[in-house]
């Protein structure tokens, strides 16, 4: 053979080792093998793609806490040692792709809805101030809470701690004054336990419901879905108004797809709670104040641990968004707002908050009165986690999180920790991050 028809052998000789090229699926494996052997982290306990902050770091090192006997972290190659049950971490931690090799129910619940917070009902409706599931599961999780505890939750809003505390078997009680609040609380809470059969409706039947409710119609004997229907309702309407790129679809056309949005959702949670063999646990909503804590002799001491997140009154229009809802209910919105945080007071505050807004400083004084509230109702023992921000007012930085700190040790509380959480995105936004402040009551 001559030395030149060597070179173009040598020359056709593919990555594959023959003469033949390879097809595109070929070339897409080999790549995807090699991009995983960069990206994926080695080993059978390792971490959830969506850890992507040192915040997402300290949220893990909290869940091993609480749910380990012991445990190492390798932050480098993305990978946990643990000893303990490994059953019970595989369906509770919230920060794990994979604990030993199989997949957590974590996981299961991000790859069945595409999102790492939108699962089982949390999306039901847009709430302003929604603080992440995620977080709360972690919580739940370093607080050591299981089914014979009970979580308090006194700015519930709409329902986010509740609705996941429902979701890991732990008994709940949300409080909140706002009845919108109440009623998406109570939506997430008893959509876990209806039987679908309820949810079934023929597309024509859904444009009588809307047509009915548009003309004020609508009456239900199921107070579920008399409630579900008006969400729905309310968050079509509310849709137009922000953007024209419904248009096309038509507010019907809208409300159906929203409904059935829900009923995909009940449908995937059911196959969820079916092969984690879950048991869900019902949550106790109520409307209520939680400067009005104590008059609730049965609240005393009764709570394992509170997670909250007070509004951010100052910052966000939390009844504006609920507009829509209010105005088609006859509720008086003014009166509705006055039930809010610092703004029930009137006169001048008690404590010095010199240099910062009124609205602040009345805030701050329902605020720490809240926190001594809270501080009523746990246990000896019992656990507080604060999620809360710093927001500007009028150009200037307001420095809540340190004031909440402030109130709660004044309150009686042993400061833990404070984790920082930036807000990915939210370049724009008044809170460019939220701090989640861990205390404990002594015993």
């Amino acid at each position: 053979m001559s030395k030149i028809t060597k070179v173009r052998d040598q020359a056709q000789t593919t990555m594959f080792g023959t003469y033949e090229f390879p097809s595109y699926e070929e070339v897409m494996d080999a790549y995807a093998k090699e991009f995983a052997d960069y990206v994926l982290p080695k080993g059978d306990t390792i971490f959830g793609f969506w850890m992507q902050t040192l915040a997402d770091l300290e949220f893990l090192d909290l869940e091993l806490r609480g749910l380990t006997d012991e445990y190492k972290i390798d932050s480098v190659n993305r990978i946990v040692n643990f000893k303990g049950d490994e059953d019970f971490i595989r369906l509770r931690i919230a920060h794990l792709e994979k604990v030993k090799g199989k997949a957590t129910l974590y996981t299961d619940l991000v790859d069945k809805f595409g999102d790492t917070n939108a699962y089982a009902f949390h999306n039901l409706y847009p709430y302003k101030g929604k603080f992440y599931p995620r977080v709360v599961r972690t919580l739940i999780n370093a607080f050591k809470l299981n089914h014979n505890s009970l979580l308090l939750d006194p700015f519930n809003g709409s329902g986010t701690a509740t609705h996941e505390a429902s979701l890991m078997g732990i008994k709940s009680v949300g409080i909140d004054v706002t009845p919108m609040g109440i009623v998406l609380s109570e939506l997430k809470n008893d959509l876990l336990f209806i039987n679908e059969k309820k949810l079934n409706f023929l597309p024509k039947d859904l444009q009588n419901i809307f047509n009915e409710i548009e003309n004020k119609r609508w009456k239900h004997s199921d107070p579920i879905i008399h409630k579900l229907m008006l969400a729905v309702y309310f968050d079509t309407v509310d849709a137009f108004v922000r953007t024209s790129r419904y248009n096309r679809k038509g507010k019907v056309g809208l409300f159906i797809e929203k409904l059935n949005y829900i009923k995909d959702c009940y449908k995937k949670m059911m196959e969820v709670k079916e092969k984690h063999k879950l048991k869900f646990e019902s949550a106790r909503i109520i409307e209520g104040d939680v400067l009005e804590l104590k008059n609730k002799s049965k609240m005393e001491e009764i709570f394992d641990a509170c997670i909250t997140s007070p509004p951010y009154y100052f910052s966000i229009d939390y009844v504006g968004k609920d507009k829509i809802a209010y105005d088609y209910l006859g509720a008086d919105m003014k009166k509705i707002e006055s039930r809010y945080l610092g703004m029930k007071n009137s006169g001048q505050p008690k404590g010095n908050y010199s240099g910062l807004p009124p609205r602040v400083a009345m805030y701050y004084e329902d605020l720490k009165e809240s926190i001594k509230n809270i501080f009523w109702t746990l246990k000896p023992g019992g656990k507080l986690a604060i999620i809360i921000g710093d927001s500007t007012v009028n150009g200037k930085k307001i420095p809540t999180t340190i004031t909440t700190k402030k109130f709660c040790e004044e309150a009686g509380f042993k400061f833990e920790k404070l984790i920082f959480n930036p807000l990915l995105g939210a370049r724009n936004r008044a809170i460019r991050g939220e701090s989640v402040i861990i205390c404990e009551k002594g015993k």
